[in-house]
């Protein structure tokens, strides 16, 4: 009779006390930050400066995953992004490079080219742009077949390649900054005939010529900055139009003199203009309105274009993250607002770091330096015609991949592979290389920086050899010795920061290693969906409430 009566009791309190699984109320909101080429180290060197609300609030309420890398090469911003909304790598998503060569075609094609459609939003905007060279599918892709097209899944971003990639080929909309003297964000035929309503608006108000109508100075007193450079100094590019990297800079002076919005993508006021396109979609779109997970892809760019052009030391660059906190700080107060701190859940990572520009390192002693990318090619044409006969042999080389005539191999009867090696021994010669993979040796397989280049490898798309300079060490196309560069294996183009904030998200720090790859799959895992196709990026521990 006891056993009688207890059961019902433990069977009914199990009943009334279980509860759901985090995955089955999922955030409403999902917001994915890319910092286009920040190193994880810039978090350590601004912190004292950042304020409270940016990015010592990812820090302080957050998680904070500071040991985090991409597993594989080129570290560009093509494959960066897809490989961050796709949880793969370039061997499986297929865009190995910004711009990668296509035999069939006899040219490089643009990671977001598609002559099929055109731009919407100007009269001429150039070739068309789209996710279609993207093979594998996306967190958006996954999203909008678990909500059965329900989700609003959109991508903004100053570069096209970093508002399209993130949304994949079935997300709604992406929307990325066309320069001109009337800069405007834009779309394409992909997506819609005609831009929404709140996009035109938005351009309407020409908000570029008010972010440019006041100079850039300094946001605090100069002694606080950790630059080690003085800020006039023989490693960085200037602004465009102006004849000195210093600051401040008479943005409404260069605006007058060339006309052109370019220059906003190399000041701060590129990120601000996003950000405010952002709290234009949020509210415009409605994003995490309801019960419906919806995705808003933000890739920040201007933190590239000023990269490349002053260096991960330059003042300017300091400059530049502090006001991006500043912008942070914003976009997080409204999601506060609009969508409720426990309705959405955000990340922020890069899509690359940069090493230091190569110059200034060999300046204070460091192994650094420039290959000299048209005496490799020199090196590998005339080792190939020495043992193999006239060519051609060489078609074409970019910073990271030598493509071989086939058609040369052909005629000449010679057997691929062996040319491949030779290719690779006479590159090997050249100063500043480190290594030489062919197309064979990475389909094999192997450890270090060579796994690292199989997993950039596409089998459609990849070249005979892949090139993998020393730690430091730069294309030539650099050797002025100004501004830097990324792709490379090494910490300082693959190290970059990762940060989990909001609903289902556990506060802390993790110190294990990370791969970038494993950011989706993990945020799978806490919406309850599939992962997308080609995903095998490992979950990120101890960040999700169980």
């Amino acid at each position: 009779m006891r056993a009688f009566v207890l059961g019902p009791i433990v069977f009914l309190g199990g009943t009334l006390c279980a509860q759901q699984p985090a995955w089955a109320d999922p955030p409403k909101l999902v917001v994915g930050i890319v910092v286009d080429q920040m190193r994880a180290d810039f978090v350590y060197r601004y912190w004292d400066n950042f304020g409270e609300g940016g990015f010592k609030r990812l820090v302080n309420e957050g998680t904070f995953c500071r040991n985090v890398h991409f597993p594989y090469v080129p570290t560009d911003t093509g494959p960066g992004h897809a490989s961050l909304y796709t949880g793969t790598t370039p061997s499986r998503h297929g865009i190995v490079a910004n711009d990668f060569f296509v035999r069939s075609l006899g040219r490089t094609v643009y990671c977001a080219e598609d002559t099929a459609v055109r731009i919407v939003g100007v009269d001429s905007g150039g070739t068309g742009r789209s996710p279609v060279q993207l093979l594998a599918t996306t967190l958006a892709d996954e999203l909008e077949r678990a909500t059965q097209g329900r989700s609003r899944t959109i991508g903004i971003s100053l570069k096209d390649r970093g508002a399209i990639l993130p949304i994949g080929r079935t997300g709604d909309a992406a929307y990325w900054f066309q320069t001109g003297a009337d800069g405007r964000f834009v779309s394409s035929t992909w997506y819609m005939n005609e831009l929404p309503s709140w996009v035109k608006a938005f351009n309407a108000r020409h908000p570029v010529k008010d972010l440019l109508a006041e100079p850039w100075e300094l946001l605090l007193p100069a002694e606080r900055y950790h630059s080690p450079l003085p800020d006039d100094n023989p490693y960085e590019y200037p602004l465009p139009g102006a004849t000195t990297a210093t600051l401040p800079a008479d943005l409404p002076g260069l605006f007058a003199a060339t006309g052109n919005t370019e220059l906003l993508w190399n000041s701060p006021a590129g990120n601000t203009l996003l950000t405010d396109l952002a709290l234009a979609a949020l509210e415009a779109e409605d994003l995490g309105a309801d019960a419906v997970t919806d995705l808003l892809a933000i890739s920040y760019s201007s933190t590239d274009k000023l990269g490349h052009r002053m260096g991960p030391m330059a003042l300017e660059l300091e400059d530049m993250y502090l006001r991006l906190d500043r912008d942070l700080a914003r976009l997080l107060e409204a999601l506060d607002q609009r969508v409720g701190r426990d309705g959405y859940v955000l990340f922020l990572t890069a899509d690359h770091g940069a090493p230091d520009v190569p110059a200034q390192a060999k300046e204070l002693g460091a192994s650094a330096g420039y290959l000299d990318l048209n005496a490799l090619r020199a090196a590998v044409e005339e080792h190939l015609q020495q043992a193999f006969g006239a060519g051609p042999w060489v078609r074409y080389l970019d910073d990271d991949r030598l493509y071989l005539d086939h058609t040369t191999v052909k005629a000449r009867n010679a057997d691929l592979h062996r040319v491949q090696r030779a290719a690779a021994e006479a590159a090997r010669t050249v100063d500043g290389l480190y290594e030489a993979y062919t197309a064979k040796d990475l389909e094999r397989g192997g450890s270090g920086l060579m796994e690292l280049a199989g997993r950039g490898h596409h089998p459609l798309r990849g070249g005979d050899l892949h090139l993998v300079t020393l730690p430091g060490w730069l294309p030539a196309h650099l050797s002025t010795g100004r501004g830097t560069d990324h792709g490379s294996g090494w910490n300082p183009d693959t190290h970059v920061p990762l940060f989990f904030l909001g609903s289902g998200i556990v506060p802390g720090e993790v110190l294990e290693r990370v791969q970038v790859t494993g950011i989706v799959p993990t945020l799978s895992l806490l919406l309850g969906q599939a992962f997308p196709d080609a995903a095998d990026g490992p979950v990120v521990d101890g960040v999700l409430v169980r």
